[in-house]
């Protein structure tokens, strides 16, 4: 009888490589667990270098139920060597996750619950890494894991239980949850066709944000605005409705005063889409955007629910990524660039105003001595540099930033209206645009928006407005000496 081929972890394809082939991911799982096939909690197999990707390539493709040996060898091991469990964990987490099999996919949860159950170093990467891909098959075990340990997590990995949070609030706020069509590797795996989803677990997800929300405040409060940002968008769902109602509108003002750090907005994409993005805007040079961008959409925004995650990648692009000088000098295609095509990439209504709020909403609390000038400088820019050739995107980005100034919290209009001006004269005051004449000068621009930025910038401080505009504010209304070169190309 020919030899029985080694058993998969990833989905194969002619595009794909064989799991012996060094080019697999599958390889290094594969080579050990050659060397180490039936690990077992002896001193030399502990202390062998090959034990944790043998261990997880055993975790991995063990057929159901999963042989207690395992478990005993991942503890033995993480017990007597500290360096075990985040082998282990970043083992897991080297595998390219779009390509695992279902089976692998839960196994993967199943080797979290194990890591989490004996508070291991490196366990939590591998859960951000897997809450940054919900939803998925299986994932309702990762809810049930979260709940399981929120008190420790609230003790010992506050960022992860704010991680988790958001993430679930932006899931439900973008009502991302779809059910998964049934698989064809694992149609008789009664572990994978046992494993719940999200979808089915609506309520639980709910009221686990809620039960978190009202005994963990202070470990939400570290996802900064954005939390109440995410709070709004389910204002409809009575659960939301009434903690916003008892508890979180007198906190608002107060955790709106904080940013949004880095790490909450990167929970809200996956790892692929972030170095994909990443790339584009690190290594792709103007004029050669077109193709990189098409090869992005088709990928991530042409697929069920993919429009929806296009205002959340926008608050990722101005929060989570600031590139340095060097990078902005280089000629590779601008963050603001970036935007301006996602923005013009959403055929939903809902859609583009959430993208609109999610490009703005740092303005709206701008504090120069809390906020970095890199948040609203995309949204600056966009503007600038659409005015001349696409006047109608700075037309409906001016427009709706009025709109949030006047109707986003009515009760503190003056206080946001403040924030916002403090925003232009930052920006000015910074150098990331010389002066706000391209704006007030331009006759493409609708005469009313010209008019009314002019009379917002100076209707509390004049002196501040005219250093935002780079003039006087007489010299701005009687429109002399300005320079309407940008608007004659």
């Amino acid at each position: 009888m020919p030899p029985q081929p080694p058993p998969r972890i990833l989905a194969g394809g002619e595009h794909h490589p064989p799991p012996t082939s060094d080019s697999s991911p599958e390889h290094p799982f594969l080579s050990a667990h050659l060397l180490l096939p039936s690990p077992s909690p002896t001193p030399t197999d502990l202390s062998s270098p090959h034990l944790p990707l043998a261990l997880a390539f055993s975790f991995l493709t063990q057929p159901s139920p999963l042989p207690r040996s395992l478990l005993v060898t991942l503890h033995a091991a993480g017990a007597r060597f500290p360096a075990f469990y985040p082998a282990f964990a970043s083992a897991l987490l080297s595998l390219p996750f779009p390509l695992l099999l279902p089976h692998s996919r839960t196994r993967i949860l199943l080797a979290v619950a194990e890591l989490a159950r004996a508070a291991a170093p490196g366990f939590a990467p591998l859960v951000v890494s897997l809450l940054r891909r919900v939803p998925f098959r299986g994932d309702a075990r990762l809810l049930e894991l979260l709940a399981e340990h929120a008190a420790f997590l609230a003790d010992e990995e506050p960022q992860l239980l704010a991680s988790a949070v958001f993430a679930f609030l932006r899931l439900l706020a973008k009502n991302r949850l779809a059910p998964f069509p049934s698989s064809v590797e694992c149609k008789d795996c009664e572990e994978c066709n046992n494993a719940k989803n999200l979808v089915e677990c609506r309520e639980k997800l709910v009221s686990f944000c809620i039960a978190v929300l009202r005994d963990h405040f202070k470990v939400c409060a570290l996802m900064g605005r954005d939390l109440v940002r995410s709070l709004h968008d389910l204002m409809l769902v009575p659960e939301f409705q009434a903690l916003w109602n008892g508890t979180m509108r007198d906190r608002a003002a107060e955790i709106c005063r904080v940013g949004t750090p880095g790490w909450c907005t990167a929970v809200t994409i996956s790892p692929e889409m972030e170095t994909q993005l990443l790339f584009m805007m690190i290594s792709v040079k103007w004029g050669d955007q077109k193709r990189y961008q098409l090869w992005f959409a088709r990928k991530h925004l042409i697929v069920p629910g993919g429009e929806e995650r296009i205002p959340d990648i926008i608050h990722f692009i101005c929060c989570g990524y600031h590139p340095t000088n060097e990078i902005m000098q280089s000629g590779v295609i601008a963050r603001w660039a970036v935007i301006g095509w996602l923005l013009t990439s959403c055929n939903k209504a809902y859609v583009q105003a959430n993208a609109k709020l999610a490009l703005f909403y740092d303005w709206l609390f701008f504090e120069e001595s809390m906020d970095s000038v890199m948040n609203i400088e995309p949204a600056m820019l966009l503007m600038v540099n659409s005015v001349s050739q696409y006047t109608e995107i700075t037309n409906m980005l001016l427009e709706f930033l009025f709109l949030l100034i006047e109707n986003y919290d009515v009760r503190r209009n003056e206080a946001i209206a403040q924030c916002v001006r403090m925003a232009f004269g930052v920006l000015v005051k910074k150098g990331v645009v010389p002066s706000l004449e391209p704006l007030i000068g331009c006759e493409k621009l609708s005469p009313l928006l010209r008019q009314k930025l002019v009379s917002f910038l100076s209707s509390t401080c004049p002196g501040t407005a005219e250093e935002a505009c780079g003039k006087t504010i007489d010299e701005v209304s009687e429109g002399k000496e300005l320079k309407r070169g940008v608007c004659s190309r």
